[in-house]
């Protein structure tokens, strides 16, 4: 099939995810076209595409503005002569339902936490299918009548360098993790800040990190925006075990910094997917979340990390669904219990068990049964 992708081509969780999916319909035997969404005019990045590093790719049409004229819309797929285009996070549901019209498959997904009710019957009409990566995300589908297949989502080959059981890239950091720390050496947790938005609960964890006494324990944020940075510096100020790094590296770079950590120290009040968990599960680090989904569906408390509490907030998600802060005295004691080289090695091993249930193959697979059921 020629296939068409829709979605921001730049760093951000729905551009990485489109990326991974083009080499899956590409190791398929698709031919594979995307088109560019620009970031937002407001956005820290104005209307911003990138070209460079992994995103330098054949195939990739830029579109004029965030908001996809139409007539885009159709040229794209006209000129790619396309059957069926994926599209994440788009709620152009009009122009999307006239591309349907016109005998083009559309395929869609959307964020739990953005989807509500309102947008159930336009999405219907516009898609001919909606499918769903976690089972929370196809659970509350199902509340709202609409039957959604499940793609499962894996660690990606790029993440592993190699059969994780080979020695190489991620998860040969990952097997020589694993009781290699000594006795007094600092432990690195890794906050992914991101674009450090409100599902970041970065109260909680850094006063979780500064009520532990340990010399050992380091807090890393690692942020691809200046919001919040003055906060995080004066943290910092005042604990130089926290440190900051908000420069947008390229994609090695991110992953050589995720890789060289101890602990992805990464609580939630509410995810899409959660792509750093991938990440860090590709790279042996234990997780510290709270215990509420989609987290709770990538880290099983005492195999690949620990899970704490999760306290419902008063502000729930956009869309209604709940959203939790960490218990910050459970937070500050999963730090403590994973500044023990011992009890870290543990679930670093652990992690190994985790990669084995999220396989690729199995991505590819659901992929591929998607496709045959629009085709």
């Amino acid at each position: 099939m020629r296939v068409g992708i829709c979605s921001w081509w730049f760093n951000r969780g729905q551009a990485v995810v489109g990326r991974q999916l083009r080499s899956v319909l590409d190791g398929l035997g698709h031919e594979t076209f995307v088109l560019a969404r620009p970031a937002r005019p407001n956005a820290p990045k104005p209307s911003f595409i990138d070209r460079g590093d992994v995103w330098d790719q054949p195939g990739v049409t830029e579109a004029s503005a965030f908001e996809i004229p139409l007539a885009e819309y159709e040229d794209f797929a006209a000129a790619n002569e396309l059957e069926a285009i994926f599209f994440d996070q788009n709620y152009q549901l009009a122009e999307i339902a006239r591309l349907r019209a016109s005998g083009v498959r559309t395929i869609g997904r959307f964020v739990w936490e953005a989807f509500s009710p309102d947008h159930v019957s336009e999405a219907r009409e516009a898609l001919d299918v909606i499918y769903s990566m976690t089972a929370c995300e196809r659970d509350r589908y199902q509340e709202l009548g609409i039957e959604s297949p499940r793609v499962h989502w894996g660690i990606h080959p790029e993440l592993l360098g190699g059969a994780p059981d080979a020695g190489g890239g991620a998860a040969g950091v990952a097997a020589g993790r694993s009781g290699a720390a000594n006795g007094g050496d600092p432990v690195v947790f890794f906050f992914p800040g991101g674009y450090m938005t409100k599902r970041k609960p970065l109260g909680a964890v850094l006063s979780a990190f500064s009520s532990v006494g340990s010399d050992r324990a380091r807090l890393l944020v690692k942020a691809q925006v200046d919001r919040k940075a003055k906060r995080l510096k004066e943290a910092a100020s005042v604990d130089p075990r926290i440190e900051l790094i908000t420069a947008d590296l390229s994609t090695a770079e991110y992953q050589g910094l995720f890789a060289s950590a101890d602990v992805c120290l990464a609580p939630s009040r509410w995810e899409g997917l959660g792509l750093h968990l991938f990440e860090a599960t590709a790279m042996g680090l234990p997780i510290i979340t709270n215990d509420n989904p989609p987290m709770n569906e990538i880290v099983e408390d005492d195999l690949n990390g620990v899970l704490v509490a999760g306290i419902e907030a008063e502000e729930p998600s956009p869309s209604g669904v709940p959203s939790f802060d960490p218990d910050r005295l459970e937070l500050a004691a999963a730090i403590e219990r994973l500044i023990d080289n011992d009890e870290r090695s543990r679930l670093v091993a652990g992690t190994a068990q985790m990669r084995e249930r999220l396989r690729w193959d199995r991505t590819v697979g659901d992929v591929e049964a998607l496709l045959k059921r629009v085709s």
